[in-house]
């Protein structure tokens, strides 16, 4: 926090505080992170109000990310596979020419 006093009100991303001589005074949090203050609770100057004080500003949040679809993982690896045959393939039919072209004497 970042004043001492009591927790008078928690909205959304705003909360104020109450201080000793009684006037309020409003923090703001960023989005994505987690309170961990309650109102009626006591804080002291720079005690922490949230879980990581690090965390928000971009709509941070954890979650589970899903990378593809597995018929879309399965077509690229058979693409990458049948792209590796055909490069050996036209390695292979390189060496067999330039061995017939040695042969002739070319």
């Amino acid at each position: 926090a970042k004043e001492t006093g009591t927790i008078s009100a928690v909205d959304g991303l705003k909360v104020s505080i109450q201080k000793e001589d009684g006037s309020i005074f409003e923090q703001e949090v960023l989005p994505g992170a987690q309170l961990v203050v309650e109102v009626g609770e006591q804080v002291k100057k720079d005690d922490p109000i949230t879980t990581n004080p690090n965390v928000g500003g971009f709509g941070q949040a954890e979650k589970e990310v899903v990378l593809q679809d597995m018929n879309r993982v399965y077509a690229y690896c058979a693409i990458s596979f049948s792209i590796f045959l055909s490069q050996l393939s036209f390695v292979l039919k390189k060496k067999q020419f330039e061995k017939v072209q040695l042969a002739e004497g070319f």
